[in-house]
Order: structure tokens, then C-alpha cells, then sequence
């Protein structure tokens, strides 16, 4: 009986404030490696600045707060006091002391586009969990203390194509700073990230923040995001992975600065070699979701800003990737009136003007859908045309 209960207690681990989420997922995958078993980490209340890698099949991470919270404070650098916030700062364009010899450029590091947590294991749930790159919200005490080199102006072995030709504004370095929300400072930078190998994650009541390019999947993923806040600003939920997002806040990191537009998602799910739909693969699905800009607490807004109309349901990121918005509603003004966006396709390999991204669907949205492109198939019942029922636990 006392081995039995030494079993089940090895199971479950604390992370106090102050402590490091890595040590429990190293006693999480010796416990997997030695016996086979499942973890359940629960986590106090804090920041916890740290990159994380979550390959144990089957973990669960929850926040350890009676009453858990996600909601973010001070133009996004603080987090509540009951939230349990992730977060690292790494992003695209720079080449940080920190990152050693691995080159940092665009999706092809092994972080899968800077993640702060990389999910590549199966079954991974995660429930009242901030999950946070913090690149384009506040310079964090971590990226204050460490030096970086714009990598367009590196000694790096890059080819031709692989040398990025824009160079990077130099970034505040005074811990707090919130410049890096300006346009100017926008790159990619993941809170999230997702490998083919990471199936059937569950992820409730959670929050990814960033500004773009914000939870990405790769195809073979498969992700049911239920409730929560998903927040970005370009692109910001893409890949393709299969992905339901089950009733969550959409929220739209812009903040009225000439040009700031934002567009959700960036689909480009179910492809051959070809660039040919796979009939077999699913992209993403957004059910009873509602979308509203970011507050003064989240973000930081211009006085003067305009933001009315300058979000975008989709911007697919190859003329293939499906995606549908079921049961759609949003704060007056905040969608524009087309609702949906060629300019990553457009004049790209592959793309037929006369039958552009053919798999965008709409099925009651609050503005009744009108104004869309032609090219956006508006659905009269819940279902698609190949019968698949638009239902989160129905979207196989």
C-alpha cells in the first residue's frame, strides 16, 4: 500500500514562486522514463521567465490559485496577481548572447519560431495558464540583462537566401520599456508553438499573448483550445494544424498607430507536395468566438489612435489552408466590413485568381457575412460540404 501511494505522489509536483518550471519537467520525464507515468504540475501564482520544452507525453500543467486568473495589467507588463504566466523574448531578427551558436532565423530554429513553450509531446493539457513571448509587448529583466546582434549585420555562414535583408531598429534596453509595441519593432515571436508530434493537446481557460505570429502548428497537430483569450496582432493563430477554438475572447493587439491592422489567422492546413488539398486533413475552426480590441490594461493604446475596421478574420497563409469562423460575434466596429484578406497568396505559386483560397467558410456571423469576397463560401447550415459537422468535438 505505502509503494502504491509513493507511486501516485510522484505523480503530482509543486512549483512554488521562485522556483523553476524546467525542475518539475525534469522530475516529470524521469518519472516517465522509469515507470511510464503522468504528471500534473501545479504552479503558484507568478511569472516565470523561462524557455520550456514539454516532450512527456500525457502532462498536464494547471495554476495552483483557488481563484486562477489570466488577465493581464499596465499596457501588458504586469499579469494578476492569481495568473500564472510563461514567458521568454526571444524573437525573429536578432541574435541574442544567450542562444549560444544556434542561429535564430525565421521558423527554422528548433524552437519552432522562438517559442517560449514548445509542445512536441502527445496529450499535453494546460488549464489557467498565460502563455507569453514578450518580444513586442515590454523589454523583460532577462532581455535587459543580455546583449543581441541584428543578424542582417552578422558574421553568420548564411546563404544568399538565407541572409535577411531588413535590418532591426536597436531595442530599448530598460527592463519594463513598452516601445517594442510600436510597428516599427513587429516581427515574429511565438508564445506557443506546436510539433507534428504534439496531438490531442487541451488547452483551457488559457491565454497566448503576443503581436505576431503568436501560436503556430505544424501539420499533424492536433489542438482543442477551449475558452480563454487567444491575443496577437499579425497573423497571429497559423500553421497548419488541426485546431478547434471552443467559445474563446479574441482579442486584437493594435494600437491605432497608422497602418496597425490586424488578421487572426493564417491557415495552410491539408497540402501535398503539390500544394493539392488533402482531403484528409482539417485546418482551423472557430466556434461561438468573440473578438474585441485590446484594452489600456493589455496593451498599450494612442490617445488619438484609430482602430475601427482594422481586423481581419484571416489572411491564409497558403491558398489551400482552410479555415471556418462559426457563430461569430464582435464589439461594434471592430471587424472590417470584407472580413477577409489575400495578401499572403496573392501572386504566390499555385494561386488561381478565379478560384482563390476555395476553403474559407462562414456560418452566421453577427454581420450576417456581408461584404465578403467572393472567393469566402458562406455555409447555410452548420455543415461543411464534405459533411463534416462545425462542432470542436466534431471537427475531424
Amino acid at each position: 500500500m505505502n509503494i502504491f501511494l509513493a507511486s501516485i505522489l510522484a505523480l503530482v509536483l509543486h512549483v512554488h514562486a521562485g522556483e523553476k518550471i524546467n525542475d518539475a519537467l525534469d522530475s516529470a520525464r524521469s518519472a516517465y522514463a522509469l515507470r511510464g507515468e503522468k504528471s500534473t504540475i501545479f504552479i503558484e501564482p507568478g511569472t516565470y521567465a523561462e524557455e520550456l520544452t514539454i516532450d512527456v507525453p500525457g502532462l498536464k500543467m494547471k495554476n495552483a490559485s483557488r481563484k486562477p486568473s489570466i488577465a493581464l495589467h499596465n499596457g501588458g507588463v504586469e499579469c494578476d496577481k492569481n495568473a500564472v504566466r510563461i514567458t521568454w523574448y526571444y524573437g525573429h531578427g536578432y541574435q541574442y548572447r544567450s542562444m549560444g551558436e544556434t542561429i535564430n532565423y525565421g521558423g527554422s530554429r528548433t524552437r519552432k519560431w522562438n517559442a517560449s513553450v514548445l509542445v512536441t509531446a502527445p496529450d499535453f493539457y494546460a488549464e489557467n495558464i498565460i502563455f507569453e513571448n514578450s518580444y513586442n509587448i515590454y523589454v523583460s529583466e532577462q532581455e535587459a540583462a543580455d546583449s543581441l546582434t541584428d543578424i542582417s549585420q552578422s558574421d553568420m555562414p548564411w546563404t544568399e537566401k538565407e541572409r535577411p535583408k531588413k535590418r532591426m531598429p536597436i531595442r530599448p534596453k530598460e527592463a519594463g520599456n513598452t516601445e517594442v509595441q510600436k510597428k516599427a519593432y513587429r516581427e515574429r515571436a511565438a508564445a506557443i508553438s506546436f510539433t507534428h508530434t504534439a496531438q490531442n493537446a487541451h488547452l483551457k481557460n488559457c491565454r497566448a499573448v503576443g503581436r505576431q505570429d503568436v501560436l503556430y502548428g505544424d501539420q499533424g497537430a492536433t489542438i482543442y483550445w477551449e475558452g480563454g483569450i487567444l491575443q496577437g496582432g499579425v497573423d497571429f493563430i497559423f500553421g497548419a494544424m488541426r485546431l478547434a477554438v471552443d467559445r474563446a475572447t479574441i482579442v486584437a493587439n493594435i494600437n491605432g498607430e497608422k497602418g496597425d491592422k490586424c488578421y487572426i489567422a493564417a491557415g495552410r492546413s491539408g497540402s501535398n507536395e503539390k500544394g493539392e488539398q488533402d482531403s484528409v486533413s482539417r485546418g482551423m475552426l472557430f466556434y461561438k468566438c468573440h473578438i474585441r480590441l485590446a484594452t489600456e490594461d493589455e496593451l498599450v493604446i494612442k490617445a488619438d489612435g484609430e482602430r475601427a475596421g482594422m481586423v481581419w478574420l484571416a489572411r491564409p497563409w497558403r491558398w489551400w489552408g482552410e479555415t471556418v469562423w462559426a457563430y461569430t460575434t464582435w464589439d461594434a466596429g471592430v471587424v472590417n466590413s470584407t472580413g477577409w484578406h489575400l495578401g499572403l497568396v496573392k501572386d504566390k505559386p499555385g494561386f488561381n485568381p478565379e478560384r482563390p483560397c476555395p476553403n474559407s467558410y462562414e456560418y452566421r456571423s453577427q454581420d450576417k457575412s456581408k461584404g465578403r469576397p467572393e472567393w469566402v463560401t458562406i455555409l447555410s447550415r452548420p455543415y461543411l460540404q464534405n459533411g463534416t459537422h462545425l462542432h470542436p468535438k466534431k471537427w475531424k
